[in-house]
């Protein structure tokens, strides 16, 4: 009877224990928090009060892996749109023109996504969720190169669990790299890149006289500029709203105060949609003092039987929305290792898998870090020629309010559904050096429709 240990019942512990169920006869998904029946907010996700959205690679995994989840979700109330004929974004100083792209977005609170999918890992029959017990440390062979299972803590006392397979998806608050160094592994190399950001949020009814036409409102400012918000709307009819702020300059957490914030930003409609709407929450603070990406990669050995997956791996600026697909991304690439190596070749391939997930892990961190050096205060390490990469991605988001073209090829990348390099492509590099920015509009753009399609 092969058993695999998932800690973390979120997101990236879900679908990991969704992929190992398939050829392991026992998955135990081991939770700190009590896990609610529905959509509830707990302890151990503090961003799950602000914005989400499901990245189109993120939703197509998704769909793979539990099929029929996207139209459950929107059978209950999760909004689908058109990211940009539905949403009304005003990207570094200019309105973005809005038209039918195809690029289909899933937009819902984060307690409602999360509790879709761990109803579907539940109905599994080889998975047990074992909530409200914390994982103290890690039990190994006597030589400690390989894992074999957990030592848990709960209100009952302490417990062995034995596990041929050992995912660790704990979140950004992971033990990992002390376990590690404790079994002589190590110190982990650590990158990070310092921001001072805080984003406040909470829930609104939007005003029943007013009508709009979109479904995401977004004011995201140019660098110097640190003050920027995002408008979604989300199951049952209600607006989320968040605003975030850059090195300090952090949105405030009483009302009155927190609308200023949205009335200092460039243009007044974030100010003006919430200014009568109605809180239907607390505003709730989160701080993400810096980017953070745990190299496990670089490590000169790494133990067998184990896995790092998640936050536990890299927590990103949450603005980029990666978060999720990431977690996605790296279940597949769980889910390749295991069909190739099975499930007695797998502990002893987990080294080389972790070097698959780090790598993996490139492509989001490159985009979600390069965006944040575009501030002059970010503290980190700046590849060389970062500097002229932020002025060419700036021209090409200037280009890409108004040229489909371009619009599109950035959204690929934004969606995890191709490689930041596609940007440098020829006939999109001539797009961006040899074309004429136009006149940026004065006023919103209006939603515009094909001709034949029917309100």
């Amino acid at each position: 009877m092969k058993h695999a240990v998932v800690i973390g019942g979120s997101v990236a512990g879900l679908l990991a224990a969704r992929v190992l169920s398939d050829q392991y006869d026992r998955v135990t998904i081991i939770e700190r928090d009590a896990l609610p029946l529905g959509p509830e907010q707990r302890k151990g996700v503090p961003q799950g009060r602000h914005i989400h959205a499901l990245l189109a690679r993120g939703a197509q995994i998704m769909e793979e892996l539990f099929p029929g989840i996207l139209g459950e979700l929107r059978a209950e109330g999760a909004v689908h749109m058109d990211q940009v004929s539905d949403g009304l974004l005003h990207q570094y100083g200019q309105w973005k023109s809005r038209f039918e792209s195809g690029f289909m977005v899933h937009v819902m609170s984060r307690p409602f996504l999360e509790a879709g999918i761990r109803r579907r890992v539940s109905a599994l029959s080889r998975v047990t969720l074992l909530p409200e017990a914390t994982v103290t440390r890690l039990t190994t062979t006597p030589d400690k190169q390989r894992v074999t299972g957990v030592v848990i803590e709960r209100a009952s006392g302490e417990q062995s669990i034995e596990a041929d397979l050992v995912v660790e998806a704990g979140g950004r608050g992971t033990r990992a790299p002390q376990w590690l160094k404790e079994l002589g592994f190590g110190e982990t190399p650590i990158s990070t890149l310092r921001i001072d950001l805080a984003y406040c949020s909470a829930l609104f009814q939007p005003p029943a006289e007013k009508v709009v036409d979109w479904k995401m409102m977004a004011v995201v400012a140019p660098p110097p500029a640190l003050r920027h918000g995002t408008i979604l709307e989300i199951e049952g009819g209600r607006w989320l709203v968040t605003l975030w702020g850059y090195f300090g300059d952090h949105p405030p957490t009483e009302i009155e105060g927190f609308k200023a914030f949205a009335k200092s930003m460039p243009v007044p409609q974030m100010y003006d949609a919430i200014a009568s709407a109605t809180p239907l929450t607390q505003l709730s603070l989160h701080k993400v003092p810096s980017q953070l990406r745990r190299n496990y990669e670089r490590l000169e050995r790494f133990p067998s039987g184990l896995v790092i997956m998640g936050d536990a791996v890299c927590s990103f600026n949450p603005i980029y929305g990666q978060g999720m697909a990431t977690a996605a991304l790296e279940a597949m690439e769980l889910r390749r290792a295991l069909r190739s190596q099975g499930v007695n070749g797998l502990p002893a391939y987990t080294p080389t898998l972790q070097k698959g997930l780090g790598k993996l892990v490139d492509m989001p961190w490159q985009m979600a870090t390069s965006s944040d050096m575009a501030y002059p205060q970010a503290e980190g390490a700046r590849p060389l020629g970062s500097g002229l990469l932020s002025k060419y991605t700036r021209r090409m988001l200037d280009l890409a309010a108004h040229d489909p073209v371009l619009n599109d090829a950035f959204l690929q990348v934004q969606h995890m559904l191709k490689s930041p390099t596609s940007l440098f492509h020829p006939r999109h590099v001539a797009r961006v050096l040899l074309s004429r920015l136009p006149a940026a509009p004065s006023a919103p753009p209006v939603k515009v429709r094909p001709a034949s399609s029917v309100e």
